[in-house]
């Protein structure tokens, strides 16, 4: 099954586009976002659906120009109005603290959701593919977060607007060959072959290998994130219901009463902990705040520069500042 029919099959069985849907779709001139775009136009042939393409400007390569031109004019051959989008990535980087990659995401989604509700559309579309959820697993492995759900397939940013990524169950090789077979123009961005960034060298060196261990690791990993999502809707249920008996929360400190706590089963527990820890919610720090409840250790902890967690009587606090 190649990519068109891959898409089609995932909109239609997980019903993320309905009759009259106005979706934004976040276009970045690379292959896979021109891919979405291409199959979107197909699309609104079989569906009364209304497109509006947005491109992002992050102020950091000057290729960035040319791309946003050949988005523009490949949506307009399309028949589909597109906006051009200037953000400062470097600036809201360094007011915030966090990195470009960081940065760049906040801000486009900030700016799809306005585009969004302004113009009254009701879905965001993004291009991410089943490498860019292998990765974003093997990332989240590699840095002990004990998460495998990896790239959601539908996310609600409120109640009349939610993100969804169709393309997600595809492969990177289908996507080019669907490019390649429609002579689609694209972009390429040279920052994606340099091995600077975590994510490029899982996606240059560790999917590689893994893909020649078994060549459909790619497709086993995103069955896993599946899963996972399947279970974790499940799991959520039953210890958010705990979580609001034995869980208070207030302006500047998270109040847990150890004695209610303690009843749960380990898996609820932990996943109650991942739940209100207020920063680094990576295994290895639930685990230590687990030990330090189960030995009664009282000893200060120092979560992070802004929160402290301390164990008192039958309560454990973390406190801000």
């Amino acid at each position: 099954m190649k990519a068109w029919e891959l898409f089609y099959k995932n909109i239609v069985q997980n019903k993320f586009v309905d009759c009259k849907d106005r979706i934004v779709l976040a276009i970045s001139g690379g292959m896979d976002s021109m891919c979405m775009l291409h199959m979107f136009w197909r699309l609104k042939k079989k569906i009364n659906i209304e497109l509006l393409t947005v491109n992002f400007d992050h102020n950091l390569r000057e290729a960035s120009k040319k791309e946003a031109l050949i988005v523009k004019n490949f949506s307009r051959k399309l028949g589909i109005d597109c906006i051009l989008e200037s953000i400062d990535v470097i600036g809201y980087s360094k007011t915030n603290s966090i990195s470009l990659e960081t940065a760049g995401r906040r801000l486009r989604y900030e700016s799809l959701y306005k585009i969004a509700k302004r113009y009254k559309f009701n879905r965001i579309s993004t291009a991410h593919n089943a490498n860019d959820n292998a990765e974003t697993v093997l990332m989240w492995l590699i840095r002990g977060s004990g998460n495998f759900l990896g790239i959601p397939q539908e996310m609600s940013l409120s109640k009349n607007i939610s993100v969804i990524r169709p393309l997600l169950p595809i492969r990177r090789d289908f996507i080019d060959d669907y490019v390649k077979k429609h002579k689609l123009p694209f972009c390429t961005d040279a920052s994606n072959f340099t091995d600077i960034y975590t994510r490029n060298k899982i996606r240059h060196l560790l999917i590689p290998v893994c893909e020649k261990i078994n060549p459909m690791a790619v497709e086993h990993i995103f069955s896993l994130s599946c899963i996972q999502a399947r279970e974790n809707s499940y799991l959520d249920v039953i210890s958010n219901k705990f979580l609001k008996k034995c869980v208070i929360f207030k302006k500047d400190q998270i109040l847990l009463d150890l004695t209610m706590f303690l009843r749960y089963n380990d898996t609820i527990r932990f996943r109650i902990l991942k739940n209100i820890l207020p920063q680094k919610n990576y295994n290895s720090y639930i685990n230590l705040i687990m030990h330090k409840i189960l030995v009664s250790d009282k000893s200060e902890y120092r979560l992070s520069s802004n929160w402290l967690f301390k164990i008192k009587t039958k309560k454990a606090y973390f406190l801000k500042g």
